[in-house]
């Protein structure tokens, strides 16, 4: 709808169109006979403010939003393009009601809001970034966990160059830029482990999992990412590892020749002593590298260990078979095999085993 007004005639309305007559419920003839001022089809709450725009010197178009009366008496959200004649006190004003998308943008505002404050309630860092053309990561957008695993806080980092990239830990760095290039390539998520930066030179261990949501008009994608603070976990792994390095060390010199293989594949060796090694003639790295660990390998071909017997063998009994063993030598040894499965505190079953040379062919 539109409608030509003089400002300086208390905002008088001098012609208008139909829709404008119907929207505001004054007849034609009436707005012609200038008994309409446009300032009184403004709600109250707005009009100094429309007054003033209106009335900017230097101005052939303006732009304004603010509420009008419809004939019912009820507010209506319009956008109005006001068109300044040069020359006069009138204006062209064009008048469009955006009160629906005014509706739908305050709908769509509050459901982000809740959306945040939910997000905000996850304990798991949430977060967008930017990869941009120089392989910059810019953080658009993190939650408050995520904020704290960055040891910043969540206004200030949004919307102030707040860089990703400086975050991370330098030996992990590599691997998250060749993790990204990946993604671009395959569209495939990203699921890493890597240190990032909380305070100086304090780090924690994250999993990342992340996948490009869009991309920005510049065509650089935009990912949306989740990263989950695994530092307890990395130190109980690490603790595990170093406990596991002390007793495949003690077991390896542990005497005679024995071996720990898993319930399921009785005669694939984890882990081998010294003695085993002596025995067998072969070095370790030959017998895992070359072997697979495979002790079956080294078995004639005519004997059939009794393979169902040991994988089902009952904690605490000890159980054996015999057969014959090839050296790397080409010597041929008559052993005796005898297993005992135990059991880890986390459940898991493996064969504890060793070798007796009982004759030598």
């Amino acid at each position: 709808m539109s409608c030509v007004i003089d400002k300086a005639d208390n905002f008088r309305v001098l012609e208008s169109d139909n829709h404008f007559s119907d929207f505001t419920g004054v007849h034609p003839s009436k707005i012609k006979q200038g008994k309409l001022s446009f300032i009184d089809t403004v709600v109250p709450q707005d009009r100094e403010n429309v007054k003033k725009q209106l009335c900017k010197k230097n101005s052939p178009y303006i732009y304004i939003d603010f509420y009008m009366l419809n004939k019912d008496g009820e507010s209506v959200f319009i956008h109005c393009l006001c068109q300044n004649i040069e020359g006069t006190t009138r204006s062209r004003l064009a008048l469009a009601d955006v009160s629906q998308s005014e509706k739908k943008s305050k709908l769509l505002k509050r459901r982000a809001d809740s959306m945040n404050r939910l997000i905000d309630l996850v304990e798991g860092g949430v977060c967008l970034f930017k990869v941009e053309q120089d392989m910059r990561i810019k953080l658009l957008y993190m939650n408050k966990a995520c904020a704290r695993f960055f040891g910043t806080y969540k206004e200030s980092a949004v919307g102030n160059e707040y860089r990703l990239d400086g975050l991370i830990h330098k030996d992990d760095k590599s691997a998250v830029f060749q993790a990204i290039g990946n993604c671009m390539a395959t569209h495939k998520p990203i699921d890493m482990e890597l240190r990032v930066q909380t305070h100086s030179n304090s780090f924690i261990w994250c999993k990342l999992n992340s996948a490009i949501q869009r991309y920005d008009d510049d065509g650089c994608p935009i990912f949306h990412a989740v990263f989950t603070d695994i530092t307890k976990v990395k130190a109980a792994e690490q603790e595990a590892d170093s406990e596991r390095d002390i007793l495949v060390n003690v077991f390896k010199n542990l005497p005679g020749p024995m071996f720990i293989a898993s319930i399921d594949a009785p005669f694939i060796l984890d882990i081998v002593s010294s003695d085993f090694i002596q025995l067998i003639g072969y070095t370790r790295k030959e017998f895992f590298e070359e072997l697979g660990g495979d002790l079956s390998r080294l078995i004639d071909d005519d004997d059939e260990p009794r393979q169902e017997l040991l994988s089902g063998a009952e904690e605490n009994e000890t159980v054996k078979t015999t057969y014959t063993l090839t050296t790397k030598s080409g010597k041929k040894l008559t052993v005796v095999d005898r297993r005992r499965v135990v059991e880890s505190d986390s459940g898991e079953q493996s064969t504890i085993g060793i070798l007796k040379d009982i004759k030598t062919a």
